[in-house]
C-alpha cells in the first residue's frame, strides 16, 4: 500500500504520449463528445437526480484530493512547499467544488473557464514517473480530465450562458491568482503555478524555453486555451438563440 501511494520504485511507468497517455487524453475526448451529443437530454435532466449528480461530483472531486494529501501526511512526507492545493489545477478544482456545493451561478461563469485552463496543458505533459500503480496517476486523472469533463457537463445541466464579458472576467481572475501566487512565491520560496520555473522535464523536452520569462509562457498558454473554451461556449450561445 506504502509504495502504491508513495511510488518509491516505478513498476509500471508513464510514458508521455504512450499508450496509457494517448488513452487518457482519448478519454477525455470522448467525454466531452458524449456530453454535446447527449446536451439536450442532460438539459432536461430533473432537479433532484440533478442534485444527486452534483453532489457525487464534488464527492469524487473531495475524496480525490483528500485522500491525496493525507496519504502524504500518512506517510510523513508532506511538505507544504511543493504539497499545499495551490497549483491552478487545484484552485479550479476547489473553486468548482464551491460551485457543486451553493449553486453560486455568477461563480460557474467565471470558473468554467478556469477548469480547461489549468488542467488542459496538464493532461499533454503531465509530470508523472509511474502509471496504473501509482495513486498520483489517479488523482491527476480525476483532478484534470474528470474536472473538465464534469465541468463541461454541468454547462449543459444547469444551462448556461457564458457571455464575452465572462470570459473577461476569468482572464482577470486568472491573472489574478497567477500574480497573488507568484508574489507568495517569492516571499516563501515555492514555485506554484510555476511563475518561477517550469518542471524540468519540459525543459528537457524544449531547451529554448529556457530563454522564456515562465509568465510569458504560461500567460500565452492561458489565453490559448481561454479562446478554445470560447468556440464551446459560443457553440452553446449560438444553439441557445435557435431554440429560443
Amino acid at each position: 500500500m506504502k509504495e502504491f501511494f508513495l511510488d518509491n520504485k516505478i513498476s509500471i511507468p508513464f510514458v508521455l504520449f504512450g499508450k496509457i497517455h494517448i488513452i487518457c487524453i482519448s478519454i477525455l475526448i470522448v467525454g466531452l463528445i458524449t456530453i454535446y451529443k447527449f446536451r439536450n437530454k442532460i438539459k432536461k435532466i430533473k432537479f433532484k437526480p440533478a442534485k444527486k449528480i452534483k453532489f457525487s461530483m464534488f464527492l469524487i472531486l473531495f475524496l480525490n484530493m483528500t485522500i491525496y494529501y493525507g496519504s502524504y501526511i500518512y506517510y510523513g512526507i508532506y511538505n507544504w512547499k511543493v504539497h499545499l492545493p495551490l497549483h491552478f489545477c487545484f484552485i479550479a478544482g476547489i473553486l468548482f467544488m464551491i460551485y457543486l456545493l451553493t449553486n453560486n451561478r455568477k461563480l460557474y461563469k467565471i470558473i468554467f473557464p478556469l477548469t480547461f485552463i489549468g488542467p488542459l496543458p496538464a493532461i499533454f505533459y503531465p509530470d508523472l514517473s509511474s502509471s496504473l500503480d501509482y495513486f498520483v496517476f489517479y488523482q491527476y486523472f480525476i483532478s484534470h480530465h474528470l474536472l473538465m469533463i464534469f465541468s463541461y457537463f454541468i454547462l449543459y445541466l444547469d444551462d448556461f450562458t457564458i457571455t464575452n464579458k465572462d470570459t473577461i472576467n476569468t482572464f482577470i481572475l486568472a491573472n489574478i491568482i497567477f500574480v497573488t501566487m507568484a508574489i507568495f512565491n517569492q516571499i516563501f520560496q515555492t514555485n506554484y503555478i510555476m511563475s518561477n520555473k517550469l518542471p524540468d522535464f519540459i525543459l528537457e523536452l524544449y531547451p529554448v524555453l529556457k530563454n522564456i520569462w515562465p509568465p510569458i509562457i504560461l500567460e500565452i498558454i492561458g489565453i490559448i486555451v481561454l479562446f478554445l473554451i470560447s468556440i464551446l461556449t459560443t457553440i452553446k450561445n449560438k444553439e441557445d438563440k435557435k431554440v429560443q
